[in-house]
């Protein structure tokens, strides 16, 4: 990889970084809730807390997850090794990274690794993605990460 696309994806890399932590402030402390919410409640609004505390908590988990993708990606152009498929050890395209920053496979053992696992993605004529199990449902056209600002 020339130190141009070098440079540019470690810029794009740790602005992603520090747009999702900002993100991940933003969401604030879960325990927060429990303090603001100490009056009586009906089951109702109960319900309501509950189901928001559990969203909260899973995208909580998707920024850390996140977080940690665009680390080992930071890692790895650190040490030479970004842009390099970690199954066969070709070259992963340029737009593959464009798109996903933090691959780590090419796209061939992407595939592979997907119908391994029964996760294929297709693509439809709208651009939305079926995957089985339903696991995501549309891609960004520039970086599937919107949580991200990347646009």
């Amino acid at each position: 990889m020339d130190p141009f696309t070098r440079k540019r994806f470690e810029t794009l890399l740790r602005s992603a970084r520090n747009t999702l932590m900002e993100s991940m402030q933003a969401l604030g402390d879960p325990t927060e809730d429990q303090e603001r919410h100490g009056e009586p409640m009906d089951e109702g609004d109960v319900a309501v807390l509950e189901r928001q505390r559990e969203a909260l908590h899973l995208l909580r988990n998707r920024y850390v997850q996140l977080y940690w993708e665009i680390q080992s990606a930071l890692k790895r152009l650190q040490d030479g090794e970004y842009g390099i498929c970690e199954r066969c050890g070709d070259s992963i395209q340029t737009e593959r990274l464009e798109v996903q920053p933090t691959a780590r496979l090419c796209i061939d053992c992407q595939r592979n690794e997907e119908r391994r696992k029964g996760t294929e993605r297709k693509t439809s004529a709208r651009g939305f993605v079926e995957v089985a199990p339903a696991v995501e449902t549309t891609v960004s056209a520039q970086w599937r990460y919107p949580e991200c600002g990347i646009a």
